[in-house]
């Protein structure tokens, strides 16, 4: 394949609807295993490859991603930039960290700041594979649990605006509003259910983002020189 010294755009799938992914690393001996992962048939996504912070925050703010892969040098450069930059932009993205062993201290503190889980290298291609996977389901999922916040507060704005006094109608019309008032009364038990269905979600968000973390720092600490 040869090294990788200029930054370049690839694409394993023209299936419009599959993930896609921001890798910023420059170095060959982590770039070239990573897009040897992706010939892998459980990843089903597309991803840009950036070799520098620079380009990798270009991208960054043009283009909608579902996961970030950068080294640990570009993610800690100029006080954590494109971590927070990333954060900031795409709330829900999932960024994860690739280290090696003379990289533990970088890779440490930006875990610290919010990194969701790291890929150690050399890479190895199951633990990667696997490490890719969870990151997209855990973005999936909070992006699912968000778009029922939105969902429930907006459907509860529009329940407060119902007028609670009753006019002076026709009778039919009165019958009408009754049975209008007692599907607002089902409407509003639905939400309660989703409510907490999302706290529920939540909470599995919340746990599974802090086993990841507790796994990427135990597998820092296992990275020997």
């Amino acid at each position: 394949m040869g090294l990788v010294m200029n930054e370049r755009i690839s694409s394993i799938s023209s299936f419009h609807r599959a993930p896609r992914l921001l890798i910023a690393a420059d170095y060959a001996s982590t770039v070239e295993p990573l897009l040897r992962t992706f010939g892998d048939s459980r990843l089903d996504a597309n991803f840009d490859l950036c070799t520098s912070q620079t380009s990798a925050m270009r991208k960054l703010s043009g283009t909608p991603y579902e996961l970030i892969i950068a080294g640990a040098h570009l993610a800690e450069v100029d006080d954590f930039f494109l971590l927070k930059r990333s954060q900031s932009l795409q709330q829900f993205v999932p960024f994860v960290v690739t280290a090696g062993a003379y990289e533990k201290e970088p890779a440490g503190r930006v875990l610290a700041q919010g990194a969701f889980d790291l890929i150690p290298t050399p890479v190895d291609h199951e633990q990667t594979v696997s490490t890719i996977r969870l990151a997209l389901w855990n973005g999936k999922l909070r992006n699912l649990i968000a778009s029922k916040e939105k969902l429930i507060e907006k459907c509860r704005q529009h329940l407060a605006d119902y007028p609670g006094e009753r006019l002076q109608v026709e009778e039919f019309l009165s019958n009408a509003l009754s049975a209008f008032e007692k599907t607002i009364a089902a409407v509003d038990q639905t939400l309660l259910r989703v409510e907490e269905s999302a706290v529920r979600l939540s909470e599995l968000a919340i746990k599974v983002e802090q086993e990841a973390k507790t796994r990427a720092f135990s597998r820092l600490d296992s990275l020997r020189p």
